[in-house]
């Protein structure tokens, strides 16, 4: 343990103040950091807070009682504010008085409330973290009145990316800073010690003999240890000094017995009697005896003060080391009576002290007893510690005693009573003993015995406390156990229920074809499945082409209407799930997404796609698709072609007798374009309605594909079509349909052909190669030149390149973009209230 102190006191003093400061300038970045990281947190939240509040307030005021029930009429507005966040799902439900679900989904986290004021809270829906926004609003005039609940959530990403970046632009400064201070702090602290190495010179400068105090100009702190040295240098010319003198004594007082040895050696050489010579030797004997124990003394002090100096205490009992010493010098021939006394008989009289040195000191106490003490016993008296005193050793004899004034000079080196005149010995037992007593911050006294003698006594401080710490074994760690941190509770989440207006709104009923296999060019075994709302003749160049490409996959291509597909996706096990979904039914898609139901994908290629056609990174526009206005060029006049939609309201209303019966549109129920194109009317005219007012004065009729209505055109059987798919009646123009096509100039609508890859696809990565073929420019090309659909890519040629459609527009493009907005026409009340108003409009008596 001393070696590992020792080893954590040294080092370097520079790395070690630089290592504490660094690890508390790193500590306060952290504060700082996880501060900042809060703050902008709580930023990204207050400011995408306002957006979620906004939403559900928007469909809360859209809450209506009709018939006695409550119903909700989905403002557009609702969800496609949240669209601003690029990336993130929404997800919303209405619940009535009493929980029941209105529309939306109903396992949403968010119970009811009885307040207007919107209620933020953080929960997972969908596999995912999402910030909840509740409201209410309360409802009188059906059956139970009070307060409908509102729920929107929105997923954290776009927070979770403003919040990064605000954490990233904040810290940068803090981070810049804590550099900055970093290099400042080793700079300032390699000055602050400069002082040091100052001082250094100073020390090695000096010569060996010259212990006088150093002066120079230091700062304080450093002042402080220069006072240290200096005081450690007067100490040790001190030591030195008392070595110094001891040495001179010690020579003085050996060379004394020595002399008188050698005398009377050369005096016992040169003597012939016999009686004479015995007398001599005698002399040399004795003078040889007090040479010894003299030199034994003054080792024994050159120990003791060595010792003194680092003492190693350790636990030891008093009566057993008293004991050991007694029986030593009952031993001697010339020994008294030595009587041990405890007092009291009980108890252990433990001491932390250096055995080797108290041994010592005890050792020429009851010697000196029983040198000078006379013929009388020795009495030896110990006295255990308590908490209130620490242990005590009385030796008392009784010879002749020390007088008064001598008795603080006895303690001095080769010091001696005047009375101990005659008996051998060095003046040394009693300094031995004062320097251990010292070294023991011990008390030790000389007293007078009652009756004669001396008594010297030797007083031990106090012990320490019980619990204190002692030298010897470590004391155990009492520290405070820990508790078991709670755990916390995960939200059970049930499956999506899915309704049955995703039928009606997708397709009505079942037109899936037998799958097409496109065997693969070449042998191998990678195998594709394509399930798409997309004609087969329209697509295959695609596939084709992408097989020259990849000449061993094998493709299996499956036609379905909109509704199989989506519930293809959704309701499909394990294995029967397609690899890749393309449809026209971008709300659909965007639904597919934000329900958790596609997987990811990023490549240069879908990265390269504006937003309106990439949501999430999930849901990917390969085409552009206008909505136009189609005409038989032959029956109808060039000065009733309508241009826009007001053109068309007024020919309808103006020739009804003419065209009555010969306008075709979709119909909305049945097709997903058709429907999707019928709701962004909806909401991007006002004339929308009274346009579906003279369709139904018309009696115009409505059809599920844009084939069939472009056919009926070409035939004649219908003279206009309104919103039918521009690329598919361009490609019918091409191929040389006498039709004419007419792009409205108040605006128009362009939709996007969406794939996308299902969650529980079993070749991902395949279908992923085929997206970024889709999108890549030999794909595009083939889309321009081969394809009924627009290409997207601005930069390839065509009939049907995006460059053309672009010169073909006449007025603002508004296209589809593919977001959260979609979702508003999904809610089942939404449609069956839309649909409900298309119908009465559209099938008049």
């Amino acid at each position: 343990m001393a070696a590992e102190n020792r080893a954590a006191a040294g080092g370097s003093l520079r790395r070690r103040l630089l290592s504490r400061m660094f690890v508390v300038l790193g500590v306060v970045t952290l504060i700082l950091f996880l501060f900042v990281r809060s703050y902008a947190r709580e930023a990204a939240d207050s400011a995408y807070d306002q957006l979620l509040s906004a939403s559900a307030l928007s469909i809360a005021d859209a809450v209506r009682v009709e018939n006695g029930a409550i119903t909700v009429d989905l403002p557009y507005s609702s969800l496609s504010v949240l669209g601003t966040a690029r990336h993130d799902r929404v997800f919303y439900k209405v619940l009535a008085p009493g929980g029941l679900l209105v529309t939306g989904y109903p396992d949403l986290p968010g119970a009811t409330v009885h307040d207007d004021t919107p209620v933020f809270l953080n929960a997972t829906y969908s596999d995912a973290p999402v910030r909840v926004a509740v409201t209410g609003r309360f409802i009188s005039g059906v059956a139970r009145s009070g307060w409908v609940t509102v729920v929107v959530a929105q997923t954290r990403e776009a927070r979770d990316l403003l919040a990064s970046r605000l954490v990233a632009n904040s810290f940068a400064p803090i981070a810049f800073a804590v550099v900055a201070g970093a290099l400042l702090l080793w700079f300032g602290v390699r000055q602050a010690l400069a002082p040091l190495g100052f001082l250094e010179a100073l020390i090695r400068a000096r010569r060996p003999q010259d212990f006088t105090p150093i002066d120079a100009p230091v700062p304080t702190e450093v002042g402080q240890l220069l006072a240290a040295i200096n005081q450690l240098m007067v100490r040790f010319k001190a030591n030195l000094d008392s070595t110094q003198s001891f040495l001179a004594d010690a020579a003085h007082q050996i060379r004394t017995p020595l002399a008188a040895l050698r005398s009377q050696a050369e005096l016992a050489r040169r003597e012939a009697d016999p009686e004479r010579l015995r007398n001599r030797v005698e002399r040399i004997h004795r003078n040889a005896v007090e040479a010894s124990e003299l030199t034994t003394q003054l080792l024994n002090h050159a120990t003791v003060v060595h010792r003194a100096e680092a003492v190693q205490p350790q636990v030891l009992d008093l009566d057993l080391l008293l004991r050991q010493i007694v029986q030593q010098m009952a031993g001697r021939p010339d020994a008294p009576p030595i009587e041990l006394i405890r007092d009291p008989a009980e108890g252990d009289a433990l001491l932390n002290g250096d055995p080797v040195t108290l041994r010592e000191a005890l050792s020429n106490l009851l010697d000196n007893a029983c040198k000078y003490g006379g013929s009388g016993p020795v009495e030896l008296r110990v006295r255990p510690g308590s908490a209130d005193y620490g242990p005590l050793v009385e030796i008392a004899d009784r010879g002749p005693g020390i007088p008064e004034e001598e008795k603080r000079v006895v303690f001095g080196r080769f010091h001696r009573g005047r009375l101990a005149k005659g008996i051998a010995g060095s003046g040394l037992g009693l300094s031995i003993a004062a320097a251990v007593a010292e070294a023991h911050q011990a008390d030790l006294s000389l007293l007078d015995r009652p009756g004669g003698g001396l008594i010297v006594r030797l007083e031990f401080p106090s012990p320490d406390h019980p619990g204190a710490v002692r030298p010897g074994p470590d004391r155990p760690d009492w520290g405070a156990a820990g508790t078991p941190a709670g755990g916390q509770r995960m939200l059970a989440l049930l499956p999506v229920l899915l309704l049955p207006w995703v039928l009606l709104a997708a397709g009505g009923p079942a037109l899936a074809l037998e799958p097409v296999l496109y065997p693969a060019p070449m042998a191998g075994n990678e195998r594709l499945r394509i399930d798409a709302a997309t004609d087969r003749p329209a697509i295959e160049p695609l596939i084709r082409d992408f097989q020259q490409m990849n000449p061993m996959v094998t493709v299996e291509y499956r036609e379905m209407n909109t509704g199989e597909l989506y519930d293809s996706v959704v309701r499909g096990g394990d294995g029967a799930v397609p690899d890749l979904v393309i449809s026209s039914a971008s709300g659909l898609q965007v639904k597919l997404v934000n329900d958790g139901h596609a997987r990811r994908y990023s490549s240069p290629a879908t990265e390269a796609l504006p937003d309106w056609a990439n949501w999430r990174s999930a849901a990917f526009g390969f085409t552009q698709e206008p909505a136009a206005i189609v005409f038989n060029r032959d029956l109808v006049p060039e000065d009733e072609v309508p241009r826009s939609r007001e053109d068309l309201i007024h020919l309808l209303r103006g020739h009804n007798e003419r065209y009555r019966g010969r306008v075709v549109t979709y119909d909305v129920e049945e097709s997903g374009i058709g429907y999707l194109f019928a709701t962004q009317d909806s909401v991007l005219t006002s004339q929308f309605w009274q346009l579906a007012d003279a369709l139904g004065e018309n009696q115009a009729k409505q059809m599920c594909c844009t084939a069939d209505m472009v056919g009926s055109i070409e035939r004649g059987e219908s003279l206009i079509g309104y919103n039918l798919l521009g690329s598919y009646a361009r490609e019918r123009q091409i191929h040389g349909a006498h039709i004419g096509i007419v792009l409205p100039t108040d605006y128009t609508l362009v939709m996007t052909r969406v794939a996308l890859i299902p969650r529980r696809s079993a070749a991902p990565d395949l279908a992923g190669r085929f997206i970024d073929y889709l999108l890549s420019e030999r794909g595009q090309a083939v889309v321009a030149a081969d394809t009924a659909f627009y290409s997207i890519l601005p930069t390839v040629g065509g009939p049907m390149s995006a460059t053309h459609l672009q010169e073909e527009m006449r007025g603002p493009t508004q296209r589809i973009g593919l977001g959260p907005a979609l979702l508003v026409f999904m809610d089942h009340l939404k449609r069956d209230r839309f649909l409900q108003q298309w119908k009465a409009f559209l099938h008049q008596p």
